[in-house]
């Protein structure tokens, strides 16, 4: 039986074998170290932009840009460039990866995998053999490969068999130490490290302030909550010829995700979204009764907004869709961080609200939000799954006891300078294996502590420090 999963990854194997057949650079000292990024970007995906931008920010101030040359993959050049002004550099390719991805790796000396949910089944089986192909091509062309600060989850058998060998060479350094574990389980190396959105510089307070009273007719003083939704059951995405000659992309718009590729769909699947979607709002409508708050619905990526405006239509209570399709990163994060609860089954929803303390609730879909949870103590009492059984009741409970719990903001701040000496860490292994990798690369001078292994900090987390 036919299985598109494993023909991309057939392909993307074929693709490989087929680097070392054509020209591909190799670093000479006299040039410049070109470095490629590859993420997920350009698809107004908050979590993939604020990672990737301060990424890119902390690898220019360890190797200096008069030494590197960086080159970041987007799907969309004119969704991205916020993030990646000159002298960065913005590959565009499609869905259809193989070829151009081939032609982006031989290019460059180096790859860094960017995105956090890189080693898993969890969104897509073709996402995942989009990183392999860049790491088999470094693989095969004799040149490093680090994945830096990933999540490592659940991985289909069928597809992992195939494409394996393709991370062999590859340095994880992972963002949680169950994801870790993980990696090494898989039998690859990997150190432990963080996220790296921790540092991203929001839009000023003032005009979050404003933008949310306009928005929501909010006095500023009322309790403000936001919530993050998502559709967890339509995912992963995968390829299907049948869908796309049938014409499913006309007539179910929102299932589909680009080009041949759609989202998971069935009837029992819609069910459990509307069970979850509509669980929150009876839980936030009967919260809401008695605290008179208003509701700021969060869409962190561009394919939010169907979740978020079928949850709009179930809530009581005031609420305006904030999504990412009319709002950049640097907007939305200083909206949540201007929050007096936040519920979240969006992973980066809480990373990007946590330096302004704001207590959350997660509803997961996956291990992400249960390790970040796990690590600031909140797991007992703020941790959902999003096919919990009387989630309402539960997310209810938590709500009224995030109202009175005095210890969950100290919790929460007290966690962010372990997270920047981690991610701090992270840069100097970034700097071990630029030594290792090129002896002859001009590194700087070797930092005097570890926080000058962080690009300049804003004032906010200079606070916290």
């Amino acid at each position: 039986m036919f299985d598109p999963d494993i023909a991309v990854g057939r392909i993307t194997n074929l693709t490989i074998n087929l680097s070392k057949l054509r020209k591909f650079r190799v670093w000479k000292p006299s040039e410049k170290l070109k470095i490629l990024v590859v993420g997920y970007n350009g698809k107004r995906n908050t979590g993939s932009d604020a990672r990737v931008e301060t990424m890119v920010r902390q690898v220019n101030h360890l190797l200096g840009t008069e030494n590197i040359e960086i080159g970041i993959i987007t799907l969309d050049k004119q969704n991205s460039s916020p993030y990646f002004p000159p002298p960065t550099k913005q590959i565009e390719i499609s869905p259809y990866f193989f070829a151009p991805l081939l032609k982006a790796c031989s290019d460059y000396h180096m790859v860094v995998l960017s995105e956090g949910g890189c080693l898993k089944s969890n969104f897509s089986n073709s996402l995942l053999c989009f990183f392999s192909e860049a790491a088999g091509i470094m693989k095969k062309q004799g040149k490093p490969c680090v994945a830096y600060g990933v999540e490592a989850g659940h991985i289909d058998k069928k597809i992992f068999n195939v494409i394996k060998s393709n991370f062999d060479k590859t340095v994880f350094i992972g963002r949680t130490k169950p994801s870790v574990e993980k990696i090494k389980d898989f039998g690859y190396v990997a150190h432990l490290g963080t996220d790296t959105a921790w540092i991203f510089n929001p839009a000023p307070k003032d005009w979050a302030i404003n933008e949310l009273k306009s928005k929501l007719n909010w006095d500023g003083v009322q309790p403000l909550v936001g919530i993050a939704v998502i559709n967890p059951f339509w995912w992963p995405v995968r390829p299907d010829i049948r869908r796309f000659l049938s014409g499913d992309a006309k007539k179910r718009p929102e299932y589909h995700y680009d080009k041949w590729y759609f989202m998971a769909d069935s009837e029992s699947r819609r069910r459990k979204f509307q069970t979850y979607i509509s669980s929150i709002a009876q839980a936030v409508n009967r919260f809401s009764k008695d605290k008179q708050c208003k509701v700021a619905i969060f869409g962190m990526e561009a394919l939010d907004l169907y979740p978020c405006e079928e949850f709009s239509k179930l809530l009581q209570p005031d609420c305006h869709v904030f999504s990412s399709r009319d709002y950049d990163t640097y907007q939305i994060t200083a909206m949540l961080r201007s929050l007096t609860l936040l519920i979240t089954s969006r992973y980066h929803a809480q990373v990007l609200s946590m330096p302004a303390g704001v207590p959350t609730i997660a509803i997961s879909m996956d291990e992400r939000l249960h390790n970040l949870m796990e690590e600031i103590n909140c797991l007992d009492d703020y941790y959902l799954k999003t096919d919990d059984e009387n989630l309402e009741e539960k997310l209810l409970n938590a709500m009224q006891t995030a109202c009175t719990d005095t210890t969950v903001r100290g919790k929460i701040l007290k966690s962010i300078p372990n997270y920047l000496q981690q991610m701090a860490q992270m840069g100097t292994d970034f700097r071990t294996i630029i030594r290792d990798q090129f002896p002859l690369f001009p590194l700087p001078k070797e930092p005097y502590n570890l926080k000058e292994c962080l690009p300049p900090l804003n004032e906010e987390i200079q606070d916290l420090i």
